[in-house]
């Protein structure tokens, strides 16, 4: 992943903030419009570096595509 494959796969709403230099409450309200992918788990929010590059408009390396992409060798935007 071009510029963020030295991120870890999942990032808090706050390390995905600061990424993206907008506030706290910003990447909050981005996750609850569905603008800003996003994963549940209990009562945390985390956020797929992926969701970030998508956002971005930054290319995605390999490892980051869905698995059935990587089997078929597609690309899904």
């Amino acid at each position: 992943m071009s510029d963020l494959g030295h991120l870890p796969l999942m990032l808090t709403v706050e390390e995905a903030a600061q990424l993206l230099r907008i506030g706290r409450n910003g990447a909050y309200s981005a996750v609850a419009d569905g603008a800003l992918r996003s994963v549940r788990i209990g009562r945390t929010i985390r956020i797929p570096r992926a969701a970030v590059a998508d956002l971005l408009g930054i290319q995605r390396d390999r490892d980051d595509l869905p698995a059935e992409a990587r089997i078929t060798g597609e690309t899904r935007r």
